[in-house]
C-alpha cells in the first residue's frame, strides 16, 4: 500500500515535468509546422523538372526550384498532369491555389488555378472545371490564360445544350420530346443546364466582347431564345451580333433571324409597332451591306418580309381609324383613313379606307344638309 501511494504521488509530478518538455520543445516542432501542411494531400510528388528560359537568342536551362517550396510543388504537379494522372493532379493544384492565396503569390495562384480547372476538364467534370475557371477569371481579369479558359468554357456550354439539341431535333422532326429534368451525367449539372450553359456563353461573351469567339457566343444565345420563343431576348443578341461583328460569317444569318425575331415580337396590329419599323430598317441595311443577299432567293425573302411589314402597319393605322369612327370622332377617323390610303396605297387596308372615307363622306354631307333644312 505505502509504495503504490508512493508511485502515486509522484505522477502530478512526471506530468507536470512532461508537460514543460513539450512546451519548450514541442512548440519549437509546431511553430516550423504551417497549417498548409495539414491539408496536403497524400500524392507522391515526382522531383520538379529543370526550366528552360529564351535568353539573348537561345534556350538556357536552369536548375529546377527547390522541392518543398510553392515553385516546386507546382513544377511537380504539372508533370503529374502530363502523365494523366490527372486526380492526383487536381488535389495538389486544388491545395497550391489556396496556399498561394494565403502566402500572397498572385502569379502561383493564377497559374494552379488555371491548372486546376484544366486537371478537372481532363476528367471531364465540367461543373467543377466550370467554377474554377470563373474563380480564375474572377480573381485576374486579365489573366495569360484568358484565351485558353473562354475557349474551355465554349466547349464547356457546348456540351451541355446538347440536351437542347436533342430536343430541337425532336420538334424539327415532329417526333415527342420529354424534357430531362434531372442530368446524372458527370459532365453535366444536376438541373438547370441550358441556362447554366447560356450563363457561361453569356460570361465568356464578356470576357472577350472582340474576340474570336464572341459571334459564336452570341449566335448560340440568341438560338436558344429564338427556340424557346424568347422574341426580344433573340432580337437582342441577333441584332448585337450583326453590329459588332458585321465581317463574321454569322452576321448575315443573324440579321435574318432579328429580323423574323422582331416581328414575331409584335403579336398583333393593337401593339406597339416599333419593332416592325426596326425590322424594316434591318431590311434596308441588309440590302445596302451584304452583297451576298442580293441573290434572286434572298431578294425574294427580303421583299416578301417587307411586304408583311407594310400590311401589318397599315392594319394597325387603320384600326386607329375604326377605332375612332367607332367612338364618334369623324374627323380624326377621316385623318387615320386618309392616311392609309396615301401610305399603303395598294394594300386591301388602303381599299376599306377608300371605301370608309366614302361612308363618312356621305354622312357629313347628310348631316350637313339636315342642319341647313331643319
Amino acid at each position: 500500500m505505502g509504495i503504490t501511494r508512493l508511485a502515486n504521488r509522484g505522477r502530478p509530478r512526471r506530468l507536470l515535468i512532461t508537460c514543460l518538455a513539450w512546451s519548450v520543445f514541442g512548440c519549437q516542432q509546431m511553430s516550423s509546422f504551417s497549417w498548409s501542411d495539414w491539408k496536403k494531400p497524400r500524392v507522391e510528388l515526382p522531383p520538379p523538372p529543370p526550366e528552360k528560359v529564351f535568353r539573348a537568342g537561345h534556350w538556357e536551362e536552369e536548375p529546377p526550384p527547390p522541392p518543398g517550396t510553392l515553385a516546386g510543388d507546382l513544377a511537380s504537379a504539372r508533370v503529374l498532369f502530363q502523365r494523366g494522372q490527372y486526380e492526383d493532379a487536381e488535389k495538389v493544384f486544388a491545395w497550391l491555389a489556396d496556399r498561394a492565396e494565403r502566402e500572397k503569390d498572385p502569379n502561383l495562384y493564377e497559374e494552379a488555378l488555371y491548372w486546376l480547372g484544366e486537371s478537372q476538364f481532363a476528367q471531364r467534370n465540367y461543373p467543377a472545371a466550370a467554377a474554377t475557371y470563373k474563380r480564375l477569371l474572377d480573381k485576374f481579369p486579365n489573366s495569360r490564360f484568358r484565351a485558353e479558359v473562354i475557349r474551355r468554357e465554349v466547349e464547356i456550354a457546348e456540351n451541355w445544350l446538347e440536351v437542347t439539341r436533342e430536343e430541337m431535333l425532336s420538334r424539327n422532326q415532329g417526333r415527342w420530346y420529354w424534357p430531362r429534368l434531372f442530368n446524372f451525367e458527370k459532365e453535366k449539372p444536376l438541373v438547370g443546364v441550358e441556362s447554366q450553359a447560356l450563363g457561361i456563353l453569356q460570361a465568356a461573351y464578356l470576357q472577350d466582347p472582340t474576340g474570336p469567339l464572341a459571334p459564336h457566343c452570341l449566335d448560340r444565345i440568341a438560338a436558344v431564345n429564338y427556340f424557346r420563343q424568347e422574341w426580344e431576348e433573340a432580337d437582342r443578341y441577333y441584332s448585337l451580333l450583326a453590329e459588332s461583328h458585321p465581317h463574321s460569317p454569322l452576321a448575315v444569318s443573324a440579321l435574318r433571324r432579328a429580323i423574323e425575331a422582331k416581328i414575331n415580337s409584335v403579336p398583333g396590329p393593337e401593339y406597339d409597332d416599333t419593332k416592325l419599323a426596326e425590322a424594316r430598317h434591318l431590311v434596308y441595311v441588309a440590302l445596302r451591306k451584304y452583297p451576298e443577299l442580293r441573290d434572286p432567293q434572298s431578294q425574294a425573302y427580303l421583299e416578301t418580309t417587307v411586304a408583311a411589314i407594310h400590311d401589318r402597319q397599315a392594319q394597325k393605322d387603320f384600326n386607329i381609324a375604326e377605332f375612332y369612327r367607332r367612338t364618334g370622332l369623324p374627323g380624326s377617323a377621316y385623318f387615320y383613313y386618309e392616311l392609309v390610303r396615301r401610305r399603303y396605297s395598294g394594300t386591301r387596308w388602303a381599299q376599306l379606307a377608300e371605301q370608309r372615307i366614302q361612308e363618312l363622306r356621305a354622312q357629313v354631307e347628310k348631316d350637313y344638309s339636315r342642319n341647313e333644312n331643319p
